[in-house]
C-alpha cells in the first residue's frame, strides 16, 4: 500500500511540476503598473514571502508583469533600454524564481509602437504625422526602432531572465499612417502615388492605410522572427492581433492571440471578442480588467461581474486572464489574493468542459473585413467601424442564439456548416462574397441581411421593391407584434412584393392606426432557401438603447430562418447560450447575462439574479443516456420523445453547462 501511494504521490507531483506553455494554458494573472521617471523605490515593497503565498493560493498556469510600459521606461535594472532611477531590488528576478518554484509560466507585458522615452530620446524613432511633427508617443514601424531597442530588450528578458514570452501591448491599436520621409519614399515606390494623402475622405487614402498595415505585418513579423531566433521557446503576441482590431488571416508568427477588455459593459464586449478570436486557428485568451474606471472613479469588481466576463470567454473554448495593477514600487496589494483565487476557482471547475472545445455551428454573423477596411479611419487598428456587429451580435445572443463571427478568409471553407448567416449592416461587400453568399441560399442555405446599405446590396434577391434610403437622423415609427416604437436610424425604404412575407412594418406616426407602405423587415424565397431583411441599421441603436422590440424583431426574423434549431430556451432572454463539443460529448453553455454591466451608471455590482425556471429542447437523433448539469456533477431528469429531449432547469445562477452523454 505505501508503495502505491507513493506512486500516486509521484504521478500527481509530475503532473504539477509541469510548467505549461502559452498554448496549453487555460487560466493566468496580469500584473503592470507603467513605471516612469517619476518611480522610486521599486521593490521597496516587493515581498518574497507574499508573492510566494499568492502563487501557493491562487495556482495560475502563468503569469504576466511589468517590465517596460507606455512611458517606455523599464521597471527593471535593464542593460538595453532605460531603467527607473530608483531601483531598489531587482523585482523581475525574483519574479521568475517565485514562478519557477511554482511551475509558473512567466511573461512580461511589454510596450510596443507606444513609448514616450523612445521618441523622446530618439525624434527619427517617431512615426511623423500628417501635419509634419514628429508624434509624442509613437513609434515608427519603418524605423529602426525595434532593431535597436525593442528586439534587443526582449532578448535580454529571454536570455538573461529565462522568461517565458511576451505580451506586447500598445501596438495595433496605436497604428496609424505615418508621413516621415522613409514611409512616404517606400509608399511612392510600391504605389506611384506621389502626394500623400491627408484627408480620410481623399480616394488615395484607402491605399495609403492599406499600405501601413501592410508594413505593421511586416514590423510584428520581423520582432517574432528575431524573437523566435534568439531563444526558440520564446512564446510571444502582439495585442490584439487577429481580433476584432485585425479582422485577418493570421500571416504573422505570433504564439497566441490575446486582448484585454477594458470600458463598460464588458460582458458583451468578451462575448464579441471572443467570438472574433475563436476561429482564427491559434491558442488564444482574454483579460479582464480586474477593476472599473469612470469619472475618476475606481472600483474593483466583485466576483459576480468578473465571473459573467469569464464565463462568455471560456464558453467559447478560450483561456482567461484577469489584469490586477501593481503598486508603485511593483509590489501587490496582499488584501486582492482572494479575489485572484476565487476567480482562479470558478474557471478551473469549467475547464474540463470548456477549454479547447469546439463550437457547433448555428448562427454564422459575418465580420467582413473588406468592407471594413473600407470604412475610412485616421486609427488603422483601433478597433473602429464594428460598433454595429456588436449590437447585432448583442441582440442574437439575446434571443438564446448560439453565434459564431466568421471572418472574410473563413467563410469560404466554413459557409455549408451553417443553417443561418447575417450579414450585419456592412455598407460593401466582396463581388466574391456576394457570389458566395447568393449560392449559399440558393442551394437551401439561409441569409437575413440587416440595415439599409447591406439591404440595398442584395435588393434584387429580397423579394421587395426599393426606393433608396431615409436619412440617418429622421424618425422612424414602426410596428412589431401590436406593439410599436420610434427610432432614428437609416432605412432602405421597401414594399414587399406578393409572396414575401413583412415581419414589421413603417408607421405614419407612433399609432397603429395609421400604417405606412413600408416593410420593416422581410423573408423571401431564393432558390433552395430563404432570405431575410431588416431594412433600418439597429446594431448601434440595440448597443447603446437595448429594447425588447428590436430584440424581439431580429428572433421573429431568425425564427423564419431557423425554425429547429439544435437547442431552444424557453422561460427567459437573459440567458446566452453556446454549444460545444469536447471528448465526444456535446455541451450546452447557459451565461446569465442580467445584472448591471449595461447600465453606463453603474461600475460595479455584487449582486446578479439568478435566471428563474426554463425549459430547453435539445433535437437528437436518439434518446441520451443522461444529461448532467455541471460543474456540480447533478443528473437531470427529462423526457424524450419525437427526437427531442426536454430539461427543465429550475434556476441559473451565473454559469451553468449541460453535458449530454449519448
Amino acid at each position: 500500500m505505501k508503495n502505491l501511494v507513493w506512486i500516486f504521490f509521484c504521478i500527481g507531483t509530475s503532473a504539477q511540476a509541469q510548467t505549461l506553455t502559452r498554448a496549453n494554458s487555460f487560466v493566468g494573472l496580469h500584473f503592470d503598473f507603467h513605471a516612469g521617471f517619476q518611480s522610486t523605490h521599486i521593490g521597496q515593497y516587493f515581498s518574497y514571502e507574499a508573492i510566494d503565498s499568492m502563487l501557493s493560493l491562487t495556482k495560475p498556469d502563468y503569469i504576466q508583469v511589468d517590465c517596460k510600459g507606455h512611458p517606455g521606461i523599464a521597471s527593471y535594472p535593464t542593460k538595453v533600454g532605460t531603467p527607473a532611477p530608483d531601483i531598489d531590488k531587482d523585482i523581475m528576478l525574483q519574479w521568475r524564481q517565485l514562478t519557477n518554484k511554482h511551475h509558473v509560466a512567466l511573461f512580461v507585458h511589454y510596450s510596443g509602437i507606444w513609448d514616450y522615452n523612445a521618441v523622446a530620446q530618439h525624434p527619427g524613432w517617431a512615426r511623423v504625422n500628417s501635419d509634419g511633427k514628429p508624434d509624442a508617443y509613437a513609434t515608427s514601424v519603418f524605423g529602426p526602432y525595434a532593431d535597436s531597442l525593442l528586439i534587443p530588450q526582449l532578448k535580454e528578458l529571454a536570455l538573461k531572465y529565462k522568461v517565458d514570452g511576451a505580451w506586447v501591448d500598445g501596438d495595433c491599436w496605436t497604428l496609424a499612417p505615418d508621413y516621415g520621409t522613409v514611409a512616404a519614399a517606400a509608399f511612392t515606390k510600391a504605389t506611384g502615388i506621389t502626394t500623400l494623402p491627408i484627408a480620410i475622405t481623399d480616394s488615395n487614402y484607402f491605399a495609403l492605410a492599406e499600405f501601413n498595415r501592410r508594413q505593421f505585418h511586416t514590423y510584428v513579423s520581423n520582432y517574432v522572427n528575431a524573437l523566435h531566433k534568439a531563444s526558440p521557446g520564446f512564446q510571444i503576441t502582439s495585442n490584439w492581433s487577429f481580433s476584432s482590431f485585425i479582422p485577418e488571416k493570421v500571416d504573422v508568427p505570433v504564439d497566441f492571440l490575446s486582448g484585454d477588455v477594458a470600458g463598460s459593459n464588458s460582458l458583451y464586449s468578451s462575448a464579441f471578442e471572443s467570438r472574433c478570436m475563436a476561429l482564427q486557428g491559434k491558442p488564444w485568451d482574454l483579460m479582464s480588467w480586474s477593476f472599473s474606471n469612470k469619472d475618476n472613479f475606481r472600483g474593483t469588481k466583485p466576483f459576480v461581474q468578473l465571473a459573467q466576463e469569464a464565463a462568455e470567454v471560456i464558453a467559447m473554448g478560450g483561456g482567461y486572464q484577469t489584469y490586477w495593477t501593481q503598486n508603485a514600487d511593483g509590489s501587490l496589494p496582499p488584501h486582492l489574493f482572494g479575489n485572484m483565487q476565487q476567480i482562479i476557482a470558478f474557471c478551473r471547475q469549467r475547464q474540463a468542459y470548456t477549454h479547447k472545445a469546439a463550437i457547433v455551428p448555428q448562427v454564422g454573423l459575418l465580420y467582413s473585413s473588406y468592407a471594413w477596411r473600407r470604412i475610412p479611419s485616421e486609427g488603422l487598428y483601433n478597433g473602429g467601424g464594428s460598433g454595429a456587429i456588436k449590437g447585432i451580435l448583442a441582440a442574437l445572443l439575446d434571443n438564446q442564439l448560439p453565434v459564431e463571427i466568421i471572418m472574410d478568409h473563413q467563410l469560404p471553407e466554413r459557409i455549408n456548416q451553417y443553417p443561418v448567416l447575417v450579414f450585419p449592416e456592412w455598407q460593401t461587400i466582396d463581388p466574391a462574397q456576394h457570389a458566395l453568399l447568393l449560392q449559399y441560399v440558393n442551394n437551401g442555405g439561409h441569409l437575413l441581411v440587416i440595415g439599409a446599405d447591406a439591404a440595398s446590396l442584395f435588393k434584387e434577391q429580397l423579394g421587395a421593391n426599393t426606393y433608396g434610403k431615409k436619412p440617418e437622423g429622421e424618425m422612424l415609427h414602426y410596428a412589431f407584434n401590436y406593439n410599436s416604437e420610434s427610432l432614428q436610424s437609416a432605412l432602405q425604404k421597401a414594399v414587399a412584393l406578393p409572396g414575401t412575407q413583412t415581419i414589421g412594418y413603417l408607421l405614419q406616426n407612433y399609432d397603429l392606426r395609421f400604417p405606412d407602405s413600408l416593410a420593416m423587415a422581410t423573408v423571401a424565397n431564393y432558390g433552395k432557401g430563404k432570405i431575410a431583411a431588416i431594412y433600418a441599421n439597429i446594431g448601434d441603436a440595440y448597443t447603446h438603447r437595448q429594447s425588447a422590440q428590436l430584440r424581439d424583431m431580429v428572433g421573429a426574423a431568425m425564427q423564419t430562418l431557423f425554425a429547429q434549431p439544435t437547442v431552444t430556451v424557453q422561460g427567459s432572454k437573459l440567458l446566452h447560450m453556446v454549444l460545444a463539443k469536447k471528448d465526444g460529448h456535446l455541451f450546452i453553455h447557459l451565461i446569465n447575462s442580467g445584472g448591471g454591466h449595461s447600465n453606463p451608471n453603474i461600475t460595479t455590482y455584487s449582486e446578479v439574479a439568478p435566471v428563474g425556471a426554463v425549459t430547453l429542447t435539445i433535437r437528437l437523433p436518439k434518446k441520451p443516456a443522461s444529461l448532467v448539469l455541471q460543474p456540480s456533477h447533478t443528473i437531470l431528469p427529462f423526457s424524450y420523445a419525437n427526437g427531442v429531449a426536454t430539461v427543465k432547469l429550475r434556476q441559473v445562477g451565473i454559469y451553468e453547462i449541460i453535458q449530454v452523454n449519448e
